[in-house]
């Protein structure tokens, strides 16, 4: 079964304020005598579902296009805490139990938090973030991506993004603004392609869970 967690885009799409909002125009039209329909797109690499390069936080960081495919694709676990505003390593170790051993036999964490429940259109910045110690402790474990419903692994806040220098002190590959609303927790097959822009510092991403066999 086939699980797709990603946001649909809109023009009405919730992006950080101040970024660059979605904009979907038509410039070719078949039912205005053109011979197909064509359209530009204005946005922020950063609006709806996205895959964050190093380069986002770092200048000297990976863009986009050098992100390892190996670590976009492969075996994750679906986690809910949804009552939690700073996840801990305590948080996740409640709801997995073994978290090393769970690390160890899928590497890619995907958190669903209320902010599944905030329609697109919506921003709330009141959404879960990560403890920069808890993302310290997953990267010294073996965490290779992190993936969040939120739209940031820090608060909206944050000027320090603390969160997202310790995931990339230890190399790890951050995915937000993901749907999981309906997903039930468990192991997956993650599929999770950006498109692949020169030097970017994120890439919009169609992002699929297969449902592994029990």
């Amino acid at each position: 079964m086939l699980y797709d967690i990603t946001r649909t885009l809109t023009p009405r799409s919730a992006v950080f304020p101040g970024d660059t909002p979605v904009s979907i125009t038509p410039t070719l039209q078949r039912r205005a005598g053109d011979s197909c329909n064509v359209t530009a797109i204005t946005m922020s690499a950063h609006a709806g579902t996205h895959v964050d390069a190093p380069r986002h936080y770092s200048d000297d960081g990976a863009g986009i296009d050098a992100v390892p495919l190996d670590v976009l694709i492969g075996p994750a676990r679906v986690v809910t805490l949804e009552a939690a505003d700073a996840i801990t390593i305590a948080d996740l170790q409640n709801v997995i139990g073994d978290l090393l051993h769970a690390i160890r036999a899928a590497p890619r964490l995907l958190i669903r938090t209320r902010a599944s429940h905030i329609p697109d259109d919506v921003w709330d910045d009141t959404f879960a973030h990560v403890d920069p110690q808890a993302a310290d402790w997953l990267g010294a474990n073996g965490l290779r991506l992190i993936g969040t419903d939120a739209p940031s692994v820090d608060p909206a806040a944050s000027r320090a993004l603390p969160a997202h220098r310790a995931f990339l002190r230890h190399g790890i590959i951050i995915i937000e603004n993901l749907r999981l609303q309906g997903v039930p927790d468990g192991e997956y097959e993650l599929l999770a392609l950006p498109l692949k822009i020169a030097g970017g510092d994120a890439g919009p991403a169609r992002v699929v869970l297969r449902r592994c066999a029990p």
